[in-house]
């Protein structure tokens, strides 16, 4: 989608995902830059529908494994992010170096159901910043 998206001159940038998550509250942010953002939006909104709808193919789940795990263990080259990672997760009441025993467990099936009760048009939010 990204390919498609920048070539239609959409996107300037490839789009950034990050899940923030506490005891009281979790979200998904999809950031990105564009000359028309709300094209950006219903393309995302489609891509998500039809993935949800047909599922994830065992090569994209498995891709997109891998690239979590290399952002993961990415964030172990910087002492300030892993300070950050080591704050954040003792506030949480979690061991840092659990991430990697989860990460083994988790499955295309978890996946999917994740991504059905997780991306809901009624939990969407859109903020356009503008210059």
């Amino acid at each position: 989608m990204y390919q498609r998206l920048y070539k239609e001159d959409l996107l300037n940038i490839e789009p950034e995902l990050d899940y923030e998550f506490s005891k009281d509250y979790a979200h998904i942010m999809i950031t990105g830059q564009s000359k028309n953002p709300k094209a950006v939006e219903e393309a995302l909104k489609q891509e998500i529908e039809n993935i949800k709808t047909n599922g994830i193919s065992d090569e994209e789940f498995e891709r997109n494994k891998r690239k979590i795990y290399g952002n993961y263990i990415k964030e172990y080259n910087d002492v300030g992010e892993i300070a950050r990672m080591f704050l954040a997760d003792s506030f949480k009441g979690i061991n840092s170096f659990d991430y990697l025993e989860e990460y083994n467990a988790i499955g295309k099936k978890f996946a999917q159901q994740i991504l059905q009760e997780v991306f809901k048009e009624e939990n969407e939010v859109i903020s356009i910043v503008e210059k």
